[in-house]
């Protein structure tokens, strides 16, 4: 897909805040060979999984100070909600035009620092240790978990934090107890009610949120 991405602006509505967002203005255009995994244009949306866990942010404590990593990030609004909590963000996606989106939605939210990094987990080698890694709904394709986990042990810092968001995906869940199998994990578990008002096929999703905490040492 060449030429420019356009976009439009949507409303994401949380519980106590509303964040205006750029996705992409139409999702059927993107889609280049359907039945290549990696061109299905994932990233060009706000999926409810993301909605849940930038609400979760929003609404904690502040995070000056705190180096996050959004992998897979799409349209980048898990790491907008951290910036906005004074967190410095890498914006990480293996789609130039993702980071087109979360560059504009950084700049929408005038964040104080934030980077974009274009990788492939299947490639790329994380030298950088991080506070907090955010993963939301990214934890499915199974040809690729392999890659997601060594690219989690890379990046997350001991003493970090690594949060999956996802709408209870038996995959995911699996994939979880894999990282915890491993014994330099501990978990906690919520599950959060999301609403979504414009979405055509359910307005309201239950999003699971995993947050798994690496032990010093």
């Amino acid at each position: 897909m060449t030429g420019p991405l356009e976009t439009r602006l949507i409303r994401i509505d949380l519980a106590r805040r509303v964040l205006p967002l750029y996705i992409a203005a139409d999702l059927e255009a993107l889609f280049d060979d359907a039945a290549d995994p990696d061109q299905v244009p994932c990233w060009a949306e706000a999926w409810p999984a993301a909605r849940g866990l930038a609400e979760y942010f929003l609404e904690g404590p502040t995070l000056k100070g705190k180096e996050v990593l959004e992998l897979g990030a799409g349209v980048g609004l898990p790491g907008v909600s951290c910036g906005l909590r004074d967190a410095a963000v890498t914006f990480s996606d293996f789609q130039q035009r993702a980071l087109q989106l979360c560059e504009a939605n950084a700049r929408l939210h005038r964040l104080n620092s934030y980077r974009l990094l274009l990788a492939d987990w299947r490639s790329h080698t994380f030298r950088e240790h991080f506070d907090l890694v955010l993963a939301s709904d990214i934890a499915y394709e199974p040809r690729l978990l392999p890659h997601l986990k060594r690219v989690l042990l890379e990046a997350s810092r001991p003493g970090g934090r690594i949060y999956f968001s996802h709408p209870a995906r038996p995959v995911t869940f699996s994939f979880v107890e894999e990282l915890l199998d491993g014994a330099s994990f501990t978990e906690e578990r919520t599950t959060v009610t999301v609403i979504v008002p414009d979405d055509p096929v359910r307005t309201h999703y239950e999003i699971v949120m995993q947050c798994l905490r690496r032990t010093a040492g």
